[in-house]
Order: C-alpha cells, then sequence, then structure tokens
C-alpha cells in the first residue's frame, strides 16, 4: 500500500513539475520563411489566391486535388484576408485549433525581384504536450514551408 501512495504522489508530482515547466514556453509560435522571386507579383499571387493550382506547389496538397485532401484528412481551410500584397487563411483540422497561413510581397524599387514571406502562427493551448511539440515545428512546417517556396518560384519564374 506504501508503494501505491508513493507511486501516485510522484506521478502527481512529475506531472505538476512538467505542466509547471511547460508554462515557460510561449502560447503564440510564428514560423516564418522567405524567398526572393524573379517574376511579375500578380503572377506570384494568382497561384496563392487559387486554391485549385495549390497541389501543383503547396507540399501539402500534391497529387491530389484540394477539395480531396481537404475532405480526406477532415481540414478545412478559411479564407482570412486577400489585398494585393497579402493572402491570409486559417486552415484546421477536426477540432484542432486553426492554423494562420499567411503569404506577404515585398517589393523594393531599386530590386529586381520580389520577395515572398510565408509565416504560420500556431497558437497552443496550455497542455504539456502541445507546448512542447511546439520544438519540432521548424523541422517539420519549416522544410514544408521552404519546398513550397521553392515550388512557387519556379512556377512563378516558366
Amino acid at each position: 500500500m506504501r508503494f501505491i501512495k508513493l507511486f501516485i504522489i510522484s506521478v502527481v508530482v512529475f506531472f505538476v513539475g512538467i505542466t509547471a515547466f511547460s508554462l515557460l514556453f510561449p502560447s503564440h509560435i510564428r514560423l516564418s520563411k522567405a524567398i526572393n522571386i524573379h517574376a511579375p507579383a500578380d503572377s506570384i499571387f494568382s497561384f496563392i489566391k487559387d486554391t485549385a493550382q495549390w497541389p501543383g506547389w503547396h507540399p501539402g496538397f500534391q497529387n491530389v486535388s484540394v477539395g480531396a485532401t481537404l475532405q480526406q484528412n477532415d481540414l478545412s481551410l478559411k479564407s482570412i484576408a486577400m489585398s494585393d500584397t497579402l493572402v491570409a487563411v486559417d486552415l484546421q483540422k477536426g477540432q484542432k485549433l486553426p492554423v494562420r497561413n499567411t503569404w506577404q510581397l515585398h517589393q523594393y524599387n531599386e530590386a529586381d525581384s520580389v520577395t515572398l514571406q510565408w509565416y504560420m502562427d500556431f497558437h497552443l493551448r496550455w497542455y504539456p504536450w502541445q507546448k512542447f511539440s511546439s520544438l519540432f515545428f521548424e523541422s517539420t512546417y519549416g522544410r514544408m514551408m521552404e519546398q513550397g517556396l521553392n515550388n512557387l518560384k519556379k512556377k512563378a519564374e516558366e
């Protein structure tokens, strides 16, 4: 009986300690990637604004139609903002919190290219497993973003 009490107390103390430590992690994570593209801004944004073209460049939607991918993976896509220099959409899987994907163009008069920045905003709950999983966002989502930007660059510069 003593060992069972000791075990239960140890588990509770361990969980409280891990939870307290995870509260030091931020609740909002932003991943950002950028690339210079030698193409007109409107041709770049035509690929981003039209979700039907996403399978041609977005790594999460390749080789299938956007509608099929959304249905198969229980994803929803909601447009938040759209202008000449900015596109923002929320991508949500099931009951999870939405992840905001934003693409923004930066143009400079002296430059021979435009800079396309893609950033993803993650809002996390206080749960320790969510906070600790944020340590791996760069290695998973960061690679996907780099691949997507490189694919966009190839398509826009064709």
